[in-house]
């Protein structure tokens, strides 16, 4: 109850009609496959340590993720924000202490085809022994469309969902919250002008997010293996089984921001 407690309380700031994403869905636990994935934890005034978010260490003292992870954190008045890139989030040795919360200056949760709902934590200390992920170069996504790579169906093109939230268990549908990173592979579905669109349907397989994973990354897997960070989980159907939208990083709006936030602290 009270992890539904702080959701509720995220969609009263949000005051939207979308649901922000959070759990894996149909996924399975990720078992350090994705090590520069953590979970995004505040001290929260009646639980203590509280994992409400996701995202992806980019650089060794930033931490990317969903716009609206790092506007509700300031605007529920948490001071004490940690980053955690151990399995479970709630580990409490493993805690990174948080020096800042920025959100991308044009972020605006609304009747928008673009919020830019993107923005980083800046971590008090470097990271160390964990490789950051690989940002795309601008226009990443239209690229692999434009090569045919990027399909639906019996060829179709998956990319790899990571994050912190629940369990989505089917049917019927119940979200159990573990804490614990987890993975899911997603069938792509469509290519927006600001978004990723992914499928994830129990029928066929492909799993997703739902509530918790905000701000967690969408990975694109290279032919040699190595992956590319090509969106940021933002939101989806309320059920959390039919669709999900995933941020792109591959856009000037993200990867601009993502510079000068870098340029500021080199």
């Amino acid at each position: 109850m009270r992890k539904l407690a702080i959701l509720m309380g995220l969609l009263l700031v949000l005051a939207v009609g979308v649901v922000p994403a959070a759990a894996i869905t149909w996924g399975q636990r990720d078992e350090g496959r994705h090590p520069n994935v953590g979970a995004i934890v505040v001290d929260h005034p009646r639980y203590g340590p509280y994992q409400i978010c996701t995202g992806t260490l980019i650089h060794p003292r930033v931490f990317l993720t969903a716009g609206h992870c790092t506007s509700a954190i300031n605007a529920r008045g948490y001071t004490t924000v940690w980053v955690n890139f151990d399995e479970y989030a709630l580990n409490r040795p493993t805690l990174l202490k948080v020096a800042e919360v920025i959100t991308h200056p044009d972020y605006n949760w609304g009747p928008s085809s673009n919020p830019h709902d993107v923005g980083v934590l800046i971590l008090e200390e470097p990271v160390t022994g964990i490789v950051p992920a690989n940002l795309p170069s601008v226009g990443f996504l239209d690229q692999l469309w434009n090569e045919g790579k990027l399909r639906q169906g019996k060829n179709e093109a998956d990319f790899s969902l990571v994050g912190y939230g629940g369990t989505l268990a089917w049917p019927p549908p119940k979200i159990t919250y573990e804490d614990y990173r987890q993975y899911a592979e997603s069938e792509f579905q469509a290519l927006l002008k600001a978004w990723l669109r992914m499928s994830q349907n129990y029928a066929t397989g492909d799993g997703g997010t739902c509530y918790g994973d905000s701000g967690g990354p969408a990975f694109w897997t290279q032919p040699d293996g190595s992956e590319v960070l090509v969106g940021i989980t933002s939101w989806g159907d309320a059920q959390c089984v039919s669709a999900s939208f995933n941020y792109r990083t591959d856009i000037p709006d993200t990867l601009d921001f993502i510079a000068d936030v870098i340029a500021k602290l080199d």
